[in-house]
């Protein structure tokens, strides 16, 4: 029977995996073109007659000294298009941000695919074929999640790959050197984080039934994971700032630092050479193992008779509804959304008037969430106490 289920999914699955290969490693390969076409043009620039009299007027503002011997000045020259030509440079990150618009492609490409891995399956009733098998639930997961997640490690594999090819063909040798170690790294670290990614995207597939609310709420979620890094540091100044100069003063975010350059697919190959950034590449390995084991629990619990409602888990819908009404408070009382700002209220010496702002906030999304997730003027019992 295993073979039957590897069969059908062979010919169910098959066209959208290739398509999926082919987005991820097109997608690498345009990123790689456009970083190259950028290095041409700023080695053209650097290399050329107007650069070079530039740099010989004013050499202070390419932090050079000026220089009386000729030789002096050609050899700085030079020195200065060596490094600003380096393809791999450090670049500025501080705290959490996608690094670009195409690692955040990348990244909405293998998070929708993760979402409607279970979920276009539920949509089309192909989970209902599924589950008419001798099959366990356990073994559809299991094959089923093989197949996601083999085709995305192959596709980011190949993607980068793809990537450095264009690099080493477009890049003239002294300007693209490698840091092995560091693009070892860097490279784990960024497929890792992809397949957490992924697999957050199915267990957000399996959980949330209406394909809208999963396509629209799904995007804002992962976006608000996002959000949350800077939040976080923001709720740390907060609690231990007494006025503005505490407030201002920066507070490493090396997580989310860290987490950064994972995501970085561009010319960015500087990262932590620390401990933390192997421990943080752990703990994400070993949350995606954690995850993947709860979609197995939480495939189990899906039923078939539950598919259009929006919790598809039952038990679930109280501690979603709860803990989601609280990160939303929080989060709308830490980003001054129809509040005061945390900054304000330690300038006015009003951080007590934070409490204040979150429980109303608790109450009002509570509400809010509460309604669309029982939806009450749904139910036939909600109409009948009116007519009494």
């Amino acid at each position: 029977m295993q073979k039957q289920l590897v069969r059908i999914m062979n010919l169910r699955y098959w066209k959208s995996l290739v398509g999926l290969l082919v987005i991820i490693v097109g997608l690498f390969s345009i990123a790689g073109v456009r970083d190259v076409n950028a290095w041409q043009t700023s080695y053209k620039y650097n290399h050329s007659k107007a650069f070079i009299e530039l740099y010989q007027e004013h050499p202070e503002y390419y932090g050079a000294r000026r220089y009386d011997e000729t030789e002096n000045k050609s050899k700085a020259l030079k020195a200065y298009q060596n490094d600003a030509n380096q393809f791999f440079k450090p670049l500025p990150i501080i705290g959490f941000g996608i690094p670009s618009a195409m690692s955040a492609i990348i990244m909405f490409v293998v998070y929708l695919a993760g979402m409607l891995t279970f979920a276009n399956d539920r949509r089309t009733h192909f989970d209902t074929f599924l589950l008419s098998l001798s099959e366990s639930r356990r073994r559809i997961y299991w094959t089923k999640l093989g197949y996601g997640i083999g085709t995305l490690f192959g596709s980011l594999i190949l993607g980068q790959a793809m990537y450095y090819l264009i690099v080493e063909l477009g890049v003239k040798a002294p300007y693209a050197q490698l840091n092995l170690t560091n693009l070892s790294q860097h490279t784990i670290g960024n497929i890792i984080l992809m397949l957490a990614v992924y697999v957050i995207g199915v267990i957000v597939g399996l959980v949330i039934g209406e394909l809208p609310t999963l396509l629209i709420g799904g995007s804002v979620f992962i976006w608000l994971v996002g959000a949350t890094f800077s939040t976080i540091g923001d709720t740390q100044r907060f609690l231990v700032s007494d006025n503005l100069r505490t407030y201002a003063t920066a507070i490493s975010q090396a997580n989310g630092t860290l987490l950064s350059r994972l995501f970085a697919i561009d010319n960015n190959q500087a990262l932590y050479k620390n401990p933390q950034q192997i421990g943080l590449i752990v703990g994400i390995l070993v949350a995606t193992g954690l995850l993947v084991w709860c979609g197995q629990w939480l495939y189990r619990q899906v039923s078939l008779d539950r598919k259009y409602e929006l919790v598809q888990v039952a038990c679930l819908k109280k501690p979603i509804m709860v803990i989601g009404t609280l990160y939303l408070a929080w989060m709308c009382g830490m980003n001054s959304v129809f509040s005061r700002s945390p900054l304000t209220l330690v300038d006015h010496q009003q951080k007590w008037l934070m409490g204040w702002i979150l429980l109303r906030n608790i109450v009002v999304i509570g509400i809010f969430a509460w309604l669309f997730v029982e939806r009450p003027w749904q139910k036939q019992t909600f109409f009948k106490r009116f007519r009494k």
